[in-house]
């Protein structure tokens, strides 16, 4: 079953966003530990990776460059998320690749462990940034944007993308996203209906 039927959620700020998809993806996990068969559980996988993934991409382009653009504290902040996406996207690739099911599941919860930890220090630190430094206006702005990003994002982990400049990633971005869309079609996901609860 393809992607295309998932809603992307949007809000009128970024912040509301941002927080809605990490509470998505923390979800889509527990479901993964929770299925009752590998099918299931595969299919949680699949849209754990594929939220994380658009995701990713469109907080680098549109969230990092907002706050690389404000100050030095912004610039710091944008550098320390963008290493620990480096890292999720180096485990991602490897994981997916993993074939043995007790190693897959081994890998997943080191995988899930980073993102708690990545999760947690944005929301206590950059999204409290974004709150302090931009008005409720810009951050309306970067929610259209950032939902606009998601739907063009790459839906596979692709470590070889640079993350900087942000024209870099984008053109690339670009050019590996329909290829992921394709592979999506392929792909098994759990019923929209299943996702919506959030």
């Amino acid at each position: 079953m393809s992607n295309l039927g998932f809603k992307t959620h949007m809000s009128e700020d970024v912040i509301d966003d941002i927080i809605t998809d990490h509470r998505e993806m923390e979800d889509y996990y527990k479901k993964y530990k929770s299925a009752e068969n590998i099918e299931d559980s595969k299919k949680w996988f699949n849209m754990f990776l594929w939220e994380i993934c658009r995701h990713s991409v469109a907080e680098e382009i549109v969230i990092y460059t907002m706050m690389e653009k404000k100050d030095e504290k912004g610039k710091e902040l944008a550098y320390k998320s963008r290493e620990d996406h480096r890292r999720l996207k180096e485990l991602l690739e490897d994981l997916r690749k993993e074939k043995d099911n007790i190693k897959f599941d081994e890998k997943f919860d080191i995988v899930f462990k980073e993102l708690e930890e990545h999760i947690a220090s944005e929301e206590e630190n950059d999204l409290v940034y974004l709150k302090e430094s931009f008005t409720l206006d810009e951050r309306m702005k970067a929610s259209k944007s950032f939902a606009m990003k998601k739907k063009l994002a790459p839906t596979r982990p692709h470590p070889g993308i640079p993350d900087k400049p942000t024209a870099i990633e984008m053109g690339l971005g670009l050019l590996v996203a329909p290829l992921d869309k394709i592979r999506d079609v392929f792909t098994s996901f759990p019923e929209p209906k299943e996702t919506s609860a959030i």
